[in-house]
């Protein structure tokens, strides 16, 4: 089985991980797995090595043209590509239109956006209403996201499945030994609890109610010893901002560490997850975070609450609700027990729920699936 992953933008972040994740595993039960990357050039993607049995950037700068669409057809018949996964709207066009010179070639799309930049808007609509009948199924992590692309898009509901992401749990997993590390390099003293809040800068990520909470917090916390790490990145000047803020607030309290790719070791360091976006898809750190054993604090949006299992790995909070967020806060840095009780129920349900060869096992099945009920038994390169 050969299938070619399709994105955009191969840049680092929550879809990369999630498409390099698939892509790893899937490898390991026999698919061999390309990686096109539409807005890059190959030598932006060199770290991807590993991860897939190749890959090819085109750096198109808008919609594709029948030039660059030529040269996407060119890859998959070199490769005899069975069935084409996108990633966002600009590969779903892609795959589409392959479909047009290719009909035996399947195609899958998956709806990572937590925004509605691939689905409102008269140009997504047209879009939609024009690519969609070529592609064999939709996927989304969660109900939440099958009900909104459902609402918004013209699909039959038997074409969009839910198949939630996966995560590594050979890297997020809990280990005492990068956790006395980490904590050493910041300074903190063995009974600091450190929470940690991840994600980029933008509004919808929350990052700044994570520092008001906290700062809300101080008070009432006293004198128990706690620690916020601030990981993520996002444009410049938002980013120096929410770090002023921070510092501003927190002091000698907070460490902005910016964006991070060693995410895996700062979870493992830390006691607690703290999550409060305005507007979430899924939330991959969420079950990171659970992997590694921690607790979690979030609001209770989007697919969040079929994550996060209120009162059993976590606590969640209505959206707004800024006390409330400060109260779980600090109910959970001063409740070792409840921290441990929580973190342990969180690592069962991300082992039995979340594995990235769960995850690979459902895609690889559904490949299958497609593959072998296509009307000629062909390929692209038929």
């Amino acid at each position: 089985m050969r299938v070619l992953h399709v994105t955009l933008s191969a840049a680092h972040g929550g879809r990369r991980d999630a498409i390099l994740t698939l892509t790893e595993h899937l490898r390991r039960q026999g698919v061999e797995c390309g990686l096109l990357a539409l807005r890059n050039l190959p030598s932006d993607m060199a770290d991807v090595v590993g991860q897939v049995d190749y890959f090819e950037g085109l750096e198109i700068a808008g919609r594709p043209t029948l030039r660059e669409l030529a040269e996407v057809r060119r890859v998959c018949r070199a490769r005899g590509v069975d069935l084409i996964h996108a990633h966002d709207g600009g590969s779903q066009y892609v795959a589409s239109a392959l479909r047009l010179v290719s009909p035996s070639l399947r195609a899958v799309m998956t709806f990572h956006r937590t925004l509605g930049l691939e689905s409102v808007g008269l140009r997504n609509r047209l879009r939609n209403a024009v690519t969609l009948p070529m592609i064999h199924k939709v996927l989304t992590a969660t109900e939440e996201r099958r009900s909104y692309f459902l609402n918004h898009c013209p699909i039959s509901p038997e074409k969009v499945d839910v198949i939630p992401l996966g995560i590594d749990m050979a890297t997020f997993h809990p280990d005492t030994t990068a956790r006395d590390a980490l904590r050493a390099e910041l300074g903190l003293r063995p009974d600091t609890v450190l929470a940690l809040a991840v994600g980029h800068c933008g509004p919808e990520k929350g990052i700044d109610r994570v520092v008001d909470a906290f700062a809300a917090a101080r008070t009432r916390l006293g004198d128990t010893p706690w620690h916020l790490a601030l990981l993520g990145g996002g444009a410049p000047t938002h980013l120096e901002e929410l770090h002023r803020r921070a510092r501003e607030q927190l002091g000698d309290r907070v460490t902005t560490a910016g964006f991070r790719t060693d995410v895996a070791r700062w979870l493992q360091a830390a006691d607690l997850l703290v999550h409060a976006p305005r507007l979430e898809a899924y939330g991959l750190v969420l079950i990171q975070a659970m992997a590694s054993g921690l607790p979690v604090v979030a609001t209770a949006v989007g697919g969040i609450p079929e994550v996060v299992e209120d009162g059993t790995t976590g606590t969640l909070v209505a959206n707004g609700n800024d006390d409330g967020l400060t109260r779980a806060i600090v109910s959970m840095v001063e409740d070792a027990a409840l921290r441990s009780r929580y973190g342990n129920a969180g690592l069962a349900r991300a082992r039995e729920r979340f594995s990235a060869e769960l995850c690979a096992d459902r895609h690889r099945a559904l490949y299958q699936h497609l593959i072998d009920h296509r009307p000629d038994g062909a390929g692209v390169t038929a």
